[in-house]
């Protein structure tokens, strides 16, 4: 690896960390995401200096977050990584893979809770923390409404690109 290679990944590593996830995270992350083709996790652990298991399990923490796949070659009997590139295509997996699992178990599990409490609200306090899971849904609502307008101007500006 390049000296030039080195500091895009380590500039990798320091935006990765921005996003609260750790060292060790950030540095996988970093390395799959400038890396143009898939990589074995044993290269990964290779240039990593972390273990097998390690890699392992880090990936099956971020993969569906991250937009990572793992693929077999035939013939092969080791596990290669690739992580999507396109930034706006990313971006979309993360806000479906992570903020729409919140929106819909709100929407579904929350919702009906609230009418039932709302039936035994009955003291100030209970009135106050139905207020309180109201305005809950209320922003989820609010944030769906955001999420589909995020998924308008990714698709509008994906069709720029082409």
């Amino acid at each position: 690896m390049t000296d030039i290679e080195e500091k895009i990944i380590d500039i990798g590593h320091e935006i990765f960390r921005g996003y609260g996830v750790d060292d060790s995270t950030a540095q996988i992350l970093s390395i799959l995401n400038f890396e143009p083709n898939e990589i074995s996790m044993e290269e990964l652990a290779q240039r990593t200096g972390y273990s097998l298991a390690s890699i392992s399990l880090k990936i099956k923490n971020i993969e569906h977050f991250w937009g990572i796949k793992r693929i077999h070659k035939p013939g092969s009997r080791k596990t290669y990584l690739h992580m999507e590139k396109n930034l706006l295509d990313a971006f979309a997996i993360q806000i479906r893979n992570g903020f729409e699992t919140e929106l819909d178990i709100a929407k579904e599990k929350i919702t009906p809770l609230i009418e039932e409490y709302g039936e035994h609200a009955n003291t100030e306090e209970q009135k106050i923390k139905l207020q309180t899971y109201e305005n809950y849904l209320l922003e989820i609502n609010k944030f769906e409404e955001l999420i589909h307008h995020i998924y308008d101007r990714i698709d509008h500006l994906k069709k720029k690109q082409i």
